[in-house]
């Protein structure tokens, strides 16, 4: 393989050069993957419209061009379908610059109160992102996290909620919200902000 052909985006590739799965077949979700190389089995590099973070994306995954929006690489709100087989999974993530440090309480509050106030962050500090994340359970086959991602070297933040609903019987959920709690923390955890949005404007 040459320079060239190792350094092409799956947007500039052909349909055959690209792995199969769902995140390579849409048009939309394509031009934001970076690589045909897996970050993790099952995942490749994701890089949001601001170009100010990215994570590992499933493969299994889509990009609804009807719930995106991008407002002068500052502003941007992404939904993300998620087809598991037994679970059905969505990503919602808003990132904005004006997030400023030191006022994650205010966004934790109001992330809470679409959660009628019973929920209860805890805190992971990695390099120079703070991540603020609750689990929640509101029945037995509706489950999913809540957080909020700060920026500790710049301002800006990215809010998060991943909901997930087991679509098979209850007795088989069990297994499957335990597994699935395991496989939406690693996606959460994967997403982090590049050295673009470490720089001051």
């Amino acid at each position: 393989m040459t320079n060239e052909e190792q350094t092409k985006k799956p947007s500039e590739m052909n349909s055959d050069e690209l792995p199969d799965g769902a995140a390579f077949e849409d048009e939309f979700t394509r031009g934001f993957l970076q690589s045909t190389e897996e970050t993790r089995p099952g995942y490749y590099p994701f890089l949001s419209g601001t170009g100010k973070y990215e994570m590992d994306f499933p493969i299994n995954a889509t990009i609804d061009p009807h719930g995106y929006a991008l407002k002068d690489k500052e502003e941007e709100g992404l939904f993300i379908g998620v087809d598991a087989g037994k679970m059905k999974s969505s990503i919602r993530l808003n990132f904005s610059s004006l997030h400023e440090k030191g006022r994650e309480d205010t966004t934790l509050g109001m992330i809470n109160q679409q959660f009628n106030d019973e929920l209860l962050f805890d805190e992971f500090t990695s390099g120079d992102s703070t991540l603020y994340l609750s689990y929640f359970e509101e029945d037995e086959t509706y489950f999913g996290y809540a957080g909020f991602l700060q920026n500790e070297s710049d301002d800006g933040g990215i809010s998060i909620l991943y909901e997930s609903e087991c679509i098979v019987s209850k007795e088989e959920c069990t297994e499957i919200i335990a597994k699935g709690k395991d496989v939406m923390k690693q996606q959460i955890e994967s997403i982090h902000f590049t050295e673009q949005s470490k720089e001051s404007e």
